[in-house]
């Protein structure tokens, strides 16, 4: 017979509900153990404590992975909130040793954030925390979901969609420009709004992001950009524009880098376009976490000065 999720809860094992979450959500015990920096026969003899615990498989070998049982599916948000609510108090105890730390930190960011932000915050780490350790990662549709389980520590960029739901500092305000090449054919130093819309324009898909708003904003004015690409990421951008016709809106800071560079210039946007913010997003439970200020802290001075 299956022992009840609630009794047996008191009776695992930290380590061992650590485990549990971390193959639930990679559906890996390699993925698992590269999380905990544990070797994975350590995470399969943990898993066969779990079983035997739960008195069920918990999970099975599928074609993408492991594949949770019902029980398996039971467990989890109890177990998951348990870990966090405990991993929250024993951080909350005691104070961060940055230049000792050895915690992994997870960011979200665009890739056009990426570019931005991590050369000055990982210069940042290396001088403080030379330890710690930093995912990188793009933001997902599940953006939110991430944040709330703790997948994600924070999320980084021009992100409306999470104003509502999470704990959120501005960085800084910015504002978009045009990016072409520098001996553009047809566009010199200056760009009147008929020139904007008639240009060929590259479009960047950037669903989780408030760039893939630009557009709206154009139309609500009577502009209509003639795209005729579609590109995946901003850091393609200097490639298919520095010789080429094609004009790409973009915001300012990122645009001088790509300048920077050479073979491009960047030229203010003839059409009004707000102002937009830069935050930094994360999980309430977060808010007084010793090491979770440090990182926001950390975020904060190496990014807002820029």
């Amino acid at each position: 017979m299956k022992k009840q999720p609630a009794a047996e809860l008191a009776r695992l094992d930290l380590n061992l509900v650590r485990v549990f979450v971390a193959i639930y959500e990679t559906r890996s015990v390699t993925l698992a153990g590269d999380r905990l920096d544990l070797t994975q026969p350590t995470v399969s003899h943990a898993l066969a404590r779990l079983r035997t615990s739960y008195g069920d498989r918990l999970f099975s070998r599928g074609s993408s992975g492991l594949v949770p049982t019902a029980l398996c599916d039971q467990l989890y948000p109890t177990l998951k909130d348990s870990l966090l609510r405990i991993e929250a108090t024993l951080e909350e105890t005691r104070a961060f040793d940055a230049s000792h730390s050895t915690r992994r930190f997870r960011i979200a960011m665009s890739d056009i954030g990426a570019l931005y932000f991590t050369p000055p915050l990982l210069r940042r780490l290396q001088r403080l925390a030379p330890l710690v350790q930093v995912d990188i990662t793009q933001p997902s549709p599940s953006l939110i979901d991430d944040l709330n389980s703790g997948a994600l520590d924070l999320a980084v960029g021009n992100m409306p969609e999470l104003l509502t739901s999470t704990r959120t500092l501005a960085l800084f305000e910015e504002h978009y420009v045009c990016l072409m090449a520098k001996d553009h054919p047809t566009i010199r130093q200056r760009m009147t709004t008929d020139e904007f819309a008639r240009a060929r324009h590259v479009f960047v898909t950037s669903p989780v992001s408030g760039h893939a708003l630009v557009d709206g904003i154009l139309a609500g004015q009577g502009v209509v950009r003639n795209i005729v690409a579609r590109i995946p990421q901003f850091s393609v951008v200097p490639y298919v524009v520095a010789d080429t016709d094609l004009l790409v809106v973009i915001p300012r800071r990122v645009a001088a880098l790509f300048v920077a560079h050479g073979g491009m210039k960047a030229l203010p946007i003839p059409v009004p376009l707000p102002h937009f913010e830069v935050r930094m997003h994360w999980h309430v439970r977060h808010q007084e976490n010793s090491a979770h200020r440090w990182l926001r802290d950390q975020v904060a001075s190496a990014l807002r000065p820029l």
